[in-house]
């Protein structure tokens, strides 16, 4: 495997004035209508491929999109469209987040896929935000496409340490109460097992989806040979570098012969943090990774 790290550089300048369009529109799914939106250059003449978001999980995709709109507008300026789904069971499409399970996560980013292969250029890249990070990879190896990039922004490696971090913020809304029994993380999954749906912030979350993503785990996911990987994250210590979890996942992962370009910016947690704020190093490392690796190859599928 190939890697190295490096940290990004300034914000884009001049994307700001650049022309994008958005167009929200519905995608017949095997599970029910997705909602999604397509943001592309102005000039459709000039798109000459796409991008396919991977979103993250529940609150955390709110306090994205600031951030995804404005890549998605980054990409805009380089010819490249951004499709971005509410996947089953979230936001505008097909169902309550009861409904919700991985399987179906993983047939709505398809049937985003298939959508994306009949605009010109077709789909170029898959782009997997926080536990996103694992759709994108899971499908990737399925498609098996070294032609497909694929870009991971401070991506989750393990669901089950993901899913307990958000049991926490049930934990934490509970703090003051008296009237009820204080919870761990081990009572909530045990309620889980027992088949209750758990609910955490407005989210009401099957046990099916539960065991799903306490399964999911980045490194299942082998790449094939030749695949191109963007592995960006938040830099942290000082010097700033990636954290070590990071580092060793990527001696044992993507896999044999594959290009791995791990790279840190340097910004606010914006996928923690409830007001709007931009990291725009984010956006200027994967504007130009991407338009280095051309994203113009066509791809095998």
């Amino acid at each position: 495997d190939g890697s190295d790290f490096g940290t990004c550089q300034p914000p884009l300048a001049g994307s700001a004035a650049v022309k994008m369009v958005s167009e929200p529109f519905f995608i017949d799914g095997p599970a029910g209508r997705l909602f999604a939106v397509h943001h592309r250059p102005a000039q459709a003449d000039l798109t000459h491929g796409h991008v396919l978001l991977a979103p993250p999980f529940n609150e955390e995709m709110n306090r994205c999109r600031s951030m995804i709109t404005l890549q998605a507008h980054a990409l805009a300026a380089i010819g490249l469209g951004t499709l971005v789904l509410d996947l089953h069971g979230t936001g505008d499409s097909a169902g309550g987040f009861a409904s919700a399970r991985w399987s179906l996560w993983l047939d709505s980013l398809r049937a985003g896929r298939q959508w994306l292969d009949l605009q010109p250029g077709g789909c170029r890249a898959l782009w997997g935000l926080r536990l996103g990070a694992i759709l994108a990879s899971q499908l990737h190896a399925e498609w098996a496409d070294p032609a497909l990039a694929l870009v991971l922004w401070q991506p989750v490696a393990e669901g089950k340490t993901h899913l307990t971090q958000f049991m926490r913020v049930r934990i934490a809304a509970n703090l003051d109460r008296t009237d009820t029994a204080k919870e761990t993380t081990t009572s909530m999954r045990r309620a889980l097992a027992s088949g209750e749906i758990l609910e955490v912030a407005g989210y009401e979350i099957h046990p099916a989806l539960a065991e799903a993503v306490d399964g999911a785990r980045l490194e299942q996911h082998r790449l094939a040979g030749g695949s191109q990987v963007l592995w960006l994250e938040n830099a942290v210590g000082a010097p700033p570098g990636p954290t070590p979890a990071s580092e060793a996942l990527l001696v044992r992962w993507p896999g044999e012969s594959c290009q791995t370009d791990l790279r840190l910016f340097q910004g606010p947690a914006f996928w923690q943090v409830h007001e709007r704020v931009l990291a725009h190093e984010a956006v200027r490392c994967t504007t130009d990774w991407l338009r280095r690796l051309g994203a113009t190859t066509t791809s095998t599928r």
